[in-house]
This record gives structure tokens, C-alpha cells and sequence, in this order.
């Protein structure tokens, strides 16, 4: 009764869908696929894709929704997910989520989606999808996570050429570059070499302590922060001991925000420790945003930037006004209007006795 069902709807779906004519467009996997010349009817799968489509403003597209993209999570993990989430609560769920995730072809079919488009989907399983719905399926791509490369670009690009929102993706491409320019100058400028700097707490597969770290961390390569435990961005995530992290003794201390009650307890529980780094014993502790979750959160990353860009070269980047850049980021991305003082980062990461400025 299942089969008979699903090749129904897929049926019905494949006449519903059936162009008259259409484009040929070519996906991030090098794949020449043929789209309608209008897309009406999108569904976005796997990590990062709906968070493409909130920065193209083409949420009113979407007709079918993961369920992970519908689960709450504290404020800032997934800043596009306050955007979203009343334009897309009514949505039918097509299936889990997650990297590799296969949807349900039954609910999917039932969505009568035009285009859907895919991260984290390998070539075959694409393959599969596009034959068994016959909807055109698009590989989009964000590049090795937690490292800005031209993938990300390439798949605004595409989707915003099938989406009608070409101008939207200009304007993005366009101000990603003017900001890294600006990024670039003001830590050319600087007078002096950049402090030493840790970034720590960073949430990997749920929330993680101090010893929790990357090497070349993304927002403060796009600063040239002299990062403790290396620059090479391909090396990407590790934990250390905290032997390591003394050794190291960085001047200046980032932590992940979401870390922050684990990080108190264990200050609490070690506090001879903590003591003993200067950066601590300085006040040279702030806080940042978790920058990936489901994928990078391009606004969060680049916010993160320039705060981090702030503490490191205080003079270079005394004349702009950081919290306005802050919230002018998000508001570009996302639309959001925020108030940055009331932000959970961005600010003195304070341990339950170290007495913040």
C-alpha cells in the first residue's frame, strides 16, 4: 500500500513539475542539470543550505522544511533560524536533517518542489534522489567548514541565477569582499605585532570546554591573529591538555559564549589553574559567537572578526565604531536589528570571581 502510494504522489509530482522548457545550469559537482525557467517551489536539504537561501531573502520559496531546521536552540547558534522560523513552522518535514541525511521521498514528493537544492549529499546519492523524484537536484557546496572558500560564493551565485535573486548575490559577494579589504588594511596598519591569542570553548558536536580550540581559526585568520596553536587552517578543530594550553600562556583569551556556564564551573573547579594564565590575570578574556552550527554562520564569523580585530589592534581600529559594524553585519545578512550591548558575546568573558571592566 506504501509503493502504491509513493508512485502515485511521484506520478502526480512529475506532471505537476514537468517544464515546457527550461535552462541548463551547472552544480558545484561539475553536474549539467536542467532547471524551469521560473523557480516557485524549492526545498533546501542538508547543512547550510536553508541558511543560503535567508541570505538570497527566497524563504518565500521554500515549500518543504528538515526538522532539525525546527528545533530550538540558544540565541545565536543558527542566527538565520530567527529569520525563518515563521515562514517556515507551517512547512510540511521532509525528513531528519543532518549530513548524508536522506529526506523521505514520499513527503518530499508530496511538497511538489520545482528545484531542490543540496549540501552535504555525496554524488550518488543525488543521483538517486534527482531519478527516484525526477526534480532537478543541485549540489551547492560551502568549502571545508570553518574556512571561507569560493564555493560558498559560487553556490549563492548559482542559486541566486535560479532564483531569480542575482542582484541579491552581488551584493553579497560585493560586500564580503569590501569587508575583508577593510580587515586587511586595518591590521596592516597596526603599529605593532599582534598579542598572542588562544580561541577556546569552541562547540564541536555540543558544547565543549577550554581545551576545545582550531588551528587557524577562521575569524581570526581574516585578522592575522597570531593564533597559539597555529595558523594552518586545514588542520581545523583539536583538543588540548591544559599543560599545553600554560605552556602556550597567550596574552589575549577568546572564548566561545556557549561554553561560558561549562567554562565558570570547571574556573570553579580549578581555580589555581586558571590563575596561573596571564591572560586571565590580566582581564584579557572576552567572548565570541559559536560561528558554526549546521555549517558556517558567514555573518557570525565575520561579526567575530572584526570584534577579535578590536581587542588584538585596539588603536588601528579605535576610529570605527564596533558595535555599529556588528549590527550593521547582521542586519545585511539577515535583516536582524540588534542591540549588541545585549548580546551574550562580544564582550568580557567573565568567570564567576574575576571581576569584569
Amino acid at each position: 500500500m506504501r509503493h502504491a502510494k509513493f508512485f502515485i504522489i511521484l506520478l502526480f509530482s512529475l506532471l505537476f513539475i514537468a517544464p515546457a522548457q527550461g535552462r541548463e545550469i551547472i552544480d558545484l559537482a561539475g553536474r549539467t542539470i536542467k532547471v524551469p525557467e521560473k523557480v516557485d517551489r524549492i526545498v533546501a536539504l542538508g547543512p547550510g543550505t536553508l541558511r543560503l537561501v535567508v541570505y538570497l531573502k527566497a524563504v518565500d520559496k521554500v515549500v518543504g522544511i528538515e526538522t532539525l531546521e525546527t528545533k530550538p536552540l540558544p540565541p545565536f547558534f543558527r542566527p538565520y533560524s530567527s529569520v525563518s522560523a515563521d515562514q517556515i513552522a507551517h512547512l510540511p518535514q521532509v525528513g531528519s536533517g543532518g549530513p548524508g541525511k536522506l529526506p523521505d521521498l514520499e513527503a518530499l514528493l508530496a511538497c511538489r518542489a520545482e528545484v531542490i537544492f543540496s549540501i552535504g549529499l555525496d554524488h550518488g546519492q543525488v543521483e538517486n534522489l534527482q531519478v527516484k523524484t525526477g526534480i532537478p537536484t543541485i549540489i551547492l557546496s560551502y568549502g571545508k567548514l570553518g574556512v571561507w572558500r569560493e564555493e560558498a560564493l559560487q553556490s549563492l551565485t548559482l542559486m541566486g541565477e535560479i532564483l531569480d535573486r542575482q542582484t541579491r548575490a552581488q551584493e553579497i559577494a560585493l560586500y564580503l569582499e569590501k569587508a575583508q579589504t577593510e580587515l586587511r588594511q586595518k591590521t596592516a596598519a597596526a603599529p605593532t605585532a599582534s598579542p598572542t591569542a588562544y580561541f577556546g570553548g569552541l562547540a564541536y558536536k555540543g558544547i565543549r570546554g577550554l581545551e576545545s580550540t582550531e588551528e587557524g581559526y577562521f575569524p581570526g585568520t581574516l585578522v592575522k591573529a597570531n593564533n597559539v596553536a597555529g595558523n594552518n587552517p586545514t588542520k581545523g578543530h583539536l583538543f588540548i591538555d591544559k599543560e599545553r594550553l600554560l605552556k602556550w600562556n597567550p596574552e589575549v583569551i577568546f572564548l566561545d559564549y556557549s561554553s561560558h556556564h561549562l567554562i565558570s564551573r570547571e574556573y570553579l573547579e580549578n581555580i589555581s589553574f586558571y590563575q596561573l594564565l596571564q591572560a586571565v590575570k590580566q582581564k584579557q578574556l572576552y567572548s565570541v559567537l559559536p560561528y558554526n552550527q549546521y555549517n558556517t554562520n558567514l555573518e557570525s564569523a565575520l561579526a567575530n572578526a572584526y570584534y577579535i580585530g578590536s581587542r588584538l589592534y585596539p588603536k588601528s581600529f579605535k576610529a570605527l565604531a564596533i558595535e555599529a559594524k556588528i549590527a550593521e553585519i547582521f542586519d545585511f545578512f539577515l535583516g536582524l536589528k540588534i542591540d549588541v550591548a545585549t548580546l551574550p558575546a562580544y564582550q568580557p568573558f567573565c568567570l564567576k570571581t574575576i571581576a569584569c571592566r
